[in-house]
């Protein structure tokens, strides 16, 4: 089958198209699942609906430590006029079949215990009186007081995750308790990111005061800054390695990465002669999604696929791709995982100072930080060109996006930054 060439220079498109395009492809292409056990799935995507198997708990249990008994035989007991039980024994939450209380008994019952045939509510420790070894009972008890009846918990049949949901720590301690040992998930996705660029240095080479490692190469971080998003967005399998700026070294990392379903790289975006992604990723056999997005910073940026692999191309500023990760990176890799809900996308804020227009066509990525008041989002832009640069990555809770359309007081969409939504509300 012949190469398909990416055009150098395709139309660029909006960054809700792009999204579009992957988004189809990634339909086309769905991630793989397995089955496997429930205590093995922590952190995956729910790829069927779990539902529960029976009812928990499957009898009616106690709620705290004290004493089982009937609620009938309480409704004459008074502060004057006190009703008194016999007790008969202990019943543990291990307590499988426990014995029939007979008339006028009560038995001793600890917390999740199975309450007994001849009982229908539990008097809690630390409201019952024991005199001579009788349970001494001075106001009526209520029908089912302390007690966590049958299916309770959860009911046969109850749908406990959706297909797309995520498997966290309450789903699967639900799967368990109702009966459910198993469950279908989507795999998490292979991931390489590269570096591209014969200035930068293994990240474990280290940096001295002149910013360099003494060769006059510098520290890749976007390595740290790309992998870790990935890390931190649910990927736990992924490379991270700086490749040399050479048409031939990145066209065979490329064609090496055949397992891999999501590649990003970094540098070598542009339209200079030095600038070899675009051609790279041809002879690697990967075919176009979109070359170039109408998007500030990044309009450079492309995307492409073979097979089940996606690959995005970013330029090698950390401004660009710290914003085109947040943008169209990080949505992807959620449809990758299988996620349907939340669908990722922008939401909408009250920015407290417009930022700067755009052209018509172009979007604008500006990062801001976050209040909430009320029902609104209020957005700060981090617009002050005097402070570090670095600044704003590490401090923004979001990036609004910019159109140029806007008319004044007008909210914004914006993309939140997950990694900082704990406390502000963002999703």
């Amino acid at each position: 089958m012949p190469v398909q060439e990416i055009p150098l220079n395709g139309q660029r498109i909006s960054r809700e198209l792009a999204l579009e395009h992957i988004r189809h492809h990634l339909r086309a292409h769905p991630p793989r699942t397995r089955t496997m056990p429930v205590s093995q799935a922590l952190g995956l995507v729910c790829s069927r609906d779990l539902f529960a198997a029976h009812m928990s708990p499957a009898a009616p249990r106690a709620s705290v430590d004290g004493y089982a008994l009937d609620s009938q035989a309480t409704l004459a007991a008074t502060p004057e006029a006190p009703v008194s039980f016999a007790l008969a024994g202990e019943i543990r939450p291990s307590t499988n079949a426990p014995p029939e209380l007979a008339a006028g008994q009560a038995a001793v019952i600890l917390t999740g215990g199975r309450l007994p045939a001849g009982a229908d509510c539990a008097l809690a420790a630390e409201d019952a009186e024991i005199t001579d070894g009788r349970l001494i009972v001075r106001c009526a008890c209520a029908p089912g007081a302390h007690v966590r009846p049958a299916g309770h918990d959860l009911k046969a049949g109850s749908r406990i995750a959706r297909h797309g949901d995520e498997l966290t720590p309450a789903v699967l301690a639900a799967l368990a308790v109702s009966g459910v040992r198993q469950a279908e998930a989507f795999l998490r996705p292979q991931a390489l990111v590269l570096a591209v660029g014969n200035e930068l240095a293994p990240l474990e080479d280290g940096v001295d005061e002149n910013g360099g490692n003494g060769a006059g190469r510098i520290p890749a971080d976007n390595l740290l800054l790309a992998a870790g998003l990935l890390r931190m967005r649910g990927l736990d399998s992924v490379e991270a390695e700086v490749c040399a700026n050479n048409l031939e070294a990145i066209a065979a990392r490329l064609t090496q990465a055949e397992g891999c379903e999501c590649i990003v790289t970094t540098g070598g975006t542009g339209p200079g002669q030095r600038d070899f992604i675009l051609r790279a990723a041809s002879l690697a056999g990967f075919s176009p999604l979109f070359n170039g997005v109408a998007l500030t910073p990044g309009k450079s940026c492309f995307a492409a696929v073979r097979g089940r692999t996606i690959l995005f191309a970013l330029p090698g500023t950390p401004w660009a791709v710290f914003a085109l990760m947040h943008a169209l990176v990080l949505p992807a890799v959620c449809w990758l995982r299988g996620r349907t809900l939340p669908v990722p996308g922008p939401i909408l804020a009250r920015p407290l100072t417009m930022p700067p227009s755009t052209q018509p066509g172009w979007e604008r990525l500006v990062p801001c930080t976050v209040t909430a008041v009320g029902a609104e989002l209020h957005a700060l832009p981090l617009l002050d060109r005097s402070r570090e640069s670095r600044r704003d990555m590490i401090d923004a809770q979001g990036l609004l996006i910019v159109s140029g359309l806007e008319e004044p007081d007008e909210l914004l969409p914006m993309i939140p930054i997950w990694e900082h939504r704990l406390g502000h509300r963002l999703d």
